[in-house]
């Protein structure tokens, strides 16, 4: 199947289990395929499974265990171009005042609409690069945009 004729997959990391459903199901209603994750570990683990191209990465900042942000690191060494959307519920965090200065188009504050979700999805989607998924590490890489701010 052409790139072009396939629905863009978004991996979902989130450690909230009925804000992971809900934003899967906002995202497929959006017409979206999504895999979902309520570990970080498992959400690599999901990437590195997956056979096809994923188009975006949407990430909690702030889960138990390995953060969204060392998720983040882990995901652009082994996939580089992967686009990476940012959510946070902690308005106060550092690290998503940082990034929302740097990259505001790259953090989604909790809550928010799906009208909201799928904007900035659609926006990010169209910011990245379109070519064919590589190799890298052996794995199927996903099409990505550097989610590294810096």
């Amino acid at each position: 199947m052409d790139h072009h004729d396939r629905k863009p997959t978004i991996l979902v990391v989130e450690d909230n289990a009925a804000l992971r459903r809900l934003v899967a199901r906002m995202l497929n209603d959006g017409g979206f395929a999504t895999l979902a994750a309520g570990k970080a570990a498992d959400g690599l683990s999901l990437v590195r499974q997956h056979r096809g191209t994923i188009d975006l990465a949407i990430i909690d900042m702030v889960m138990p265990g390995m953060s969204g942000l060392d998720l983040a690191t882990d995901l652009n060494r082994e996939y580089p171009d992967l686009t990476i959307l940012y959510t946070s519920g902690y308005v106060d965090s550092v690290a998503a005042d940082v990034l929302s200065r740097r990259s505001p188009d790259r953090v989604l504050l909790k809550p928010f609409s799906e009208q909201t979700l799928l904007e900035r999805v659609h926006m990010l989607l169209e910011m990245a690069p379109r070519r064919e998924p590589g190799k890298a590490s052996g794995q199927a890489a996903p099409k990505i945009r550097s989610g590294t701010l810096g």
